[in-house]
């Protein structure tokens, strides 16, 4: 893994949505297998939202790594918004302190439920030694919206005093048609899961309507 987000958070907004001076377009190109139109905009989500350019150059270049193995790629779905090779992604923040959003679309399979299962509790160590300890857990009685649905709550902490921090969020995996829909929603010290169910929808609608 490239970066740690968890630390990185308090110091730039977040690592997901890039808001560390980035400068790149918050609107992913066009493809002719998806285009953008069927990605989440602001003007579909509830008030506060912001697109949220990736970050060119990430400030935190520390390798780090989960005491289980596979459980970074996991992470990697709060750090990257889930992305598969190919994807469309957009990004949203709503605050220094979140909620941060991140959409993903891809025709490739789900795989969020294979790579989290092993992962409901692990820890996560940077170079320098610094411990985040991760749960893991599924949301069983989320909305049905789609087929191959999967739905997970993480919550990530560590740090001590001053440098404490504690955040959580959901993922969110479903299949609409060909396409894999990918919605990570987290703040410090979380989300509303209703809001996190409202996006969700929005996301699953808008590309039943583009079809």
């Amino acid at each position: 893994m490239s970066h740690r987000w968890f630390p990185s958070v308090l110091l730039c907004a977040a690592a997901l949505v890039g808001g560390c001076g980035g400068t790149g377009d918050p609107t992913p190109a066009p493809s002719a297998a998806e285009p953008p139109e069927t990605l989440l905009t602001a003007k579909d989500l509830p008030g506060g939202y912001s697109p949220s350019p990736p970050d060119a150059t990430p400030e935190v270049t520390v390798a780090s790594s989960a005491s289980v193995a596979g459980c970074d790629e996991v992470l990697d779905y709060f750090r990257d918004g889930g992305p598969a090779p190919g994807a469309k992604q957009a990004r949203f923040e709503a605050g220094g302190a979140g909620p941060f959003l991140a959409e993903s679309l891809s025709t490739q399979a789900p795989a969020l439920a294979e790579r989290a299962g092993p992962c409901r509790s692990f820890t996560d160590t940077d170079g320098a030694g610094a411990t985040t300890s991760v749960s893991v857990a599924p949301v069983t009685d989320f909305p049905s919206l789609g087929a191959d649905e999967h739905v997970f709550t993480m919550t990530a902490g560590g740090g001590t005093g001053d440098d404490a921090y504690a955040m959580s969020g959901y993922l969110v995996e479903v299949r609409v048609g060909t396409l894999t829909c990918t919605i990570v929603h987290f703040g410090q010290p979380g989300v509303d899961r209703a809001e996190t169910e409202s996006i969700a929808r929005a996301a699953v609608e808008k590309i039943k309507r583009q079809r």
